[in-house]
């Protein structure tokens, strides 16, 4: 007798149950995903690209979207809603976020972002978006991230973003983007006292900023147009406080002052005036390096190691570098990558270099480009991986970071993140500088 075949149905596969393995937030994004249901479109971008979302979510996350979508502002449901000034991955990372309550964000998408939230008053997207900001803050986007600040109005960015500037302006008063900030940033950096910079860099600095802002107005780069846009920024640069030598040889052949300025301040270096009529003579507050003592003792020998110290300081310091205790052979050469981690194991700053090593038992400094600052009581953590032929640490270390010279503990290791070399290392020191206010 021949065998009966199986019912189709016992031969078939298990229906498609995508929900059981998800949770709310899961189900929503691949609804949003695989376009399951979607009753609304969104037209984004210049290219008006479509979009589609499902209204009763939109509805749910936003006051903006229950306007439009369900309220007395609502549009015609059988038309494509038209949002030109929201590029198309800036809008799905927005969805990405009302459908989930989560989103990956950089400081490069933050910005867009932060826009489309404040659009569609979404408050939470917007505070992610703003620490985003806050935590990306280095020496070659922090001007992008104020002139953003000053676009949002968000104080508290602000202040973050002109705290670096003031305490590491070398490489921000140098650098290409400083020249495309507004007139009102150039000003607030300008005339803070808490600036920590020489003034002959601040002349130079805004003056390449005028000589671009003269191009952005379509003007004449001519000297007199360059004191026309920077306006009362002339009179925050501190004339009076520069060295004489730079100021003989650079500022007066810029022809940015009148004569009457050039007299007046030259008499005022030679003495034969004492006050200033026209610049400012309050000196900027600067702050010293600081030499964070790690450990010290006798050396040993050691090869390719990786030392990881955890901290967390008891003020607002900033992170320059490392010293580190190099070969007593000549003609040795050390690779050291350096990196900095905050509480959450994100990297706040990071540098490579070749070490050149010439003298016996030499320390050296290992720095950051632009120094992150870190806040008083949140952990962080500095890594060093050294590569070469030979190397030394140091013994029978000390539990605790102290002030060069001073009795307060400013600094103390928690030696938890990684691996961790407790007694003996090749970073007897750390280096810092205090965030000083004026």
């Amino acid at each position: 007798m021949a065998t009966e075949s199986p019912k189709k149905e016992e031969t078939m596969s298990p229906p498609y149950d995508w929900q059981a393995t998800k949770c709310l937030s899961e189900c929503n994004k691949h609804m949003l995903a695989n376009q399951i249901a979607c009753d609304v479109g969104f037209l984004v971008g210049d290219e008006q690209e479509l979009v589609m979302a499902h209204k009763y979510v939109m509805i749910s996350r936003s006051c903006v979207f229950y306007a439009m979508l369900h309220g007395l502002m609502a549009e015609n449901a059988d038309e494509y809603i038209s949002i030109p000034d929201i590029e198309k991955e800036t809008f799905k990372q927005m969805l990405e976020f009302i459908y989930s309550d989560d989103v990956k964000i950089d400081t490069k998408t933050a910005a867009p972002l932060l826009y489309a939230a404040r659009k569609y008053g979404l408050n939470g997207l917007e505070d992610k978006c703003t620490r985003a900001l806050e935590h990306g803050i280095l020496g070659d986007n922090v001007c992008f991230i104020l002139d953003q600040a000053y676009k949002f109005d968000n104080d508290e960015l602000k202040k973050k973003c002109l705290d670096f500037i003031f305490h590491q302006p070398k490489i921000v008063l140098k650098s290409s983007s400083f020249c495309d900030l507004a007139h009102q940033c150039v000003y607030e950096i300008i005339s803070s006292n808490e600036l920590d910079a020489e003034e002959d860099a601040i002349f130079e600095a805004v003056m390449r900023w005028s000589e671009i802002e003269c191009l952005r107005q379509e003007m004449l780069n001519s000297s007199k147009n360059q004191r026309k846009v920077l306006g009362r920024i002339l009179y925050q640069v501190r004339f009076p406080l520069m060295n004489e030598a730079f100021f003989n040889k650079t500022v007066i052949h810029s022809d940015l002052l009148t004569r009457d300025e050039i007299i007046h301040l030259r008499n005022f270096f030679t003495g034969k005036e004492i006050h200033s009529k026209h610049f400012m003579t309050t000196k900027r507050v600067t702050g010293e390096n600081l030499v964070l003592h790690w450990r010290f003792g006798p050396v040993s020998c050691i090869h390719n190691e990786e030392t990881a110290i955890s901290f967390s300081s008891s003020i607002e310091i900033l992170v320059e570098g490392v010293r580190v205790d190099c070969s007593i052979f000549e003609d040795e050469f050390y690779d050291a990558d350096l990196a900095l981690f905050d509480v959450n194991n994100k990297e706040m700053a990071r540098t490579k270099r070749r070490i050149d090593v010439r003298n016996k038992s030499s320390l050296i400094n290992v720095t950051f480009h632009a120094a992150p600052k870190i806040d008083k009581g949140y952990k962080h953590t500095i890594i060093l991986k050294v590569q070469g032929s030979h190397g030394y640490y140091g013994a029978s270390g000390r539990s605790n970071l102290q002030l060069h010279g001073s009795v307060p503990t400013c600094v103390n290791p928690e030696g938890d993140f990684t691996k961790v070399i407790m007694r003996k290392d090749q970073v007897p020191a750390i280096l810092v500088k205090p965030v000083i206010r004026s």
